[in-house]
């Protein structure tokens, strides 16, 4: 059985990073992301040995994407997305095949 958290990790305006996952009372605050993870990666381990899951958490990760051009339109423009669509800025030629093999036209990118 795999169940899968996320994990949102913040830079301070001290410089130390915090890290929690939402829907779970876990919090970490270290130095370095690494720190951090290794951290977060120990209490987790402990927080499921004692608790002893039976089902996956319901916490839904999205995106907000906020992009403003100033030349074309002083808004700020907002789009919600998975977080899925964040590896990469291009869209690969595989990755296109499966969204219309999937039935979904590939977005012209704007």
């Amino acid at each position: 059985m795999t169940f899968h958290y996320p994990i949102v990790f913040e830079t301070e305006a001290s410089g130390a990073i915090s890290a929690y996952i939402p829907g779970v009372p876990l919090y970490a605050q270290a130095k370095t992301h690494e720190e951090a993870e290794r951290a977060m990666r120990e209490m987790l381990t402990i927080y499921l040995a004692e608790q002893q899951p039976s089902h996956a958490p319901r916490t839904v990760v999205k995106v907000a994407k906020a992009t403003i051009s100033p030349r074309v339109d002083p808004k700020w423009r907002v789009d919600i997305m998975s977080a899925a669509s964040l590896p990469g800025r291009r869209t690969s030629a595989r990755k296109t095949a499966s969204s219309r093999a999937n039935g979904r036209p590939r977005r012209p990118r704007a």
